[in-house]
């Protein structure tokens, strides 16, 4: 697959941000990375909490640092780790930022990390009924 230097950019973001991660109890690190519409990107690693409830995975720390930059559209996501497969939880957040249009990129660790492999798909289809603002008449104007 051929990829843009734009997502090759928001790949190396989540790898990185994978190093990061704080994760003592599961020793599964993940680091995620958003591309938002306005071409800028947010990272996120996992850090968990012995109080395992309050810990965070890397999916939505990233999310809630694009949104704490002003930054409520996700144009891609990319998720770094040992098979990596977001939680319900991430999806649901995922999709709640995104578009229909909105690429997820899953780079496994598991394999060599010079070059990972990278499988392409789309954040809508990951979560096939999702709790969906528009339905309740929260959001009116969400770009779908």
């Amino acid at each position: 697959m051929k990829l843009s230097s734009e997502i090759m950019r928001l790949i190396k973001a989540a790898r990185l941000a994978r190093q990061s991660a704080y994760c003592p109890y599961s020793r599964y690190p993940v680091g995620a990375a958003v591309l938002t519409e306005s071409g800028r990107i947010f990272s996120g690693c996992n850090v968990e909490n012995a109080s395992y409830g309050l810990s965070i995975c890397a999916e939505r720390a990233a999310v809630f640092n694009a949104v704490a930059g002003r930054q409520i559209v996700i144009k891609a996501v990319c998720i770094a780790a040992i098979s990596p497969k977001p939680c319900g939880a991430c999806r649901q957040v995922l999709f709640e930022f995104s578009t229909r249009h909105t690429a997820i990129y899953l780079v496994d660790e598991n394999l060599d990390t010079r070059r990972p492999r990278v499988t392409r798909g789309a954040v809508y289809k990951m979560l096939p009924a999702p709790f969906d603002p528009l339905a309740c008449g929260l959001l009116k104007d969400k770009k779908r």
